[in-house]
């Protein structure tokens, strides 16, 4: 099969442990969103253990298929770690408005979030390299082409460039969206504001 067919036929693992169960807000999941919020985010914080010590470092990532790539020099003090295979977990948040409350427990966010769970694997070769790294480009710049806009990579750098394919073994997303829901956010007679200020 190839990429592209692989690509469209990809569906999202649905969440099925504890590790992926809304506790507080449930009714805030929105599992068939992972795949959107993922194209949509700019920062992946990924977490992992490492000698009995968590460890979490954010990465610009491209998401594509199932996977999340994270990149870097073989100088990082991660990258050569998560090669591997262990678990990690991964989080993407975009955080749209602040919602403030006539009442103190009752500010908020409106946000979409993901949390991943997934095992990381090294990417070796050097065409497949090529063109993740290439949509990242395009993904944070986009409309910059390799060999127009700017000199492509060359397969010493390639070689020396570590990247890592996070395969996704299970996700939950989950948002918010709206106003204020205090109790008397609606009422124009109580004391204070309410007001949403988008991000």
């Amino acid at each position: 099969m190839d990429e592209k067919a692989a690509h469209h036929d990809y569906v999202v693992p649905e969440p099925r442990t504890h590790r992926t169960q809304i506790r507080r807000h449930p009714e805030r999941a929105v599992p068939e969103r992972i795949e959107e919020f993922l194209r949509a985010g700019l920062m992946a914080h990924v977490a992992y253990v490492e000698e009995g010590e968590p460890r979490t470092i954010p990465f610009f990532y491209l998401y594509e298929a199932g996977h999340i790539y994270i990149h870097g020099s073989p100088g990082s003090g991660s990258l050569p770690i998560l090669e591997d295979g262990r678990q990690v977990a991964v989080s993407v948040a975009l955080l749209d408005d602040l919602v403030a409350s006539k009442t103190a427990p009752n500010h908020a966010a409106n946000y979409r979030s993901v949390v991943v769970f997934g095992r990381c694997h090294r990417v070796s070769e050097l065409a497949r390299k090529r063109r993740i790294l290439d949509a990242t480009t395009e993904r944070y710049f986009a409309g910059r082409h390799p060999g127009h806009d700017y000199e492509p990579a060359s397969d010493d750098d390639l070689t020396r460039m570590e990247l890592i394919a996070i395969e996704i073994e299970e996700a939950q997303a989950k948002t918010r969206s709206g106003g204020p829901m205090g109790p008397t956010d609606d009422d124009a007679n109580a004391p204070g504001t309410a007001f949403v200020r988008p991000v």
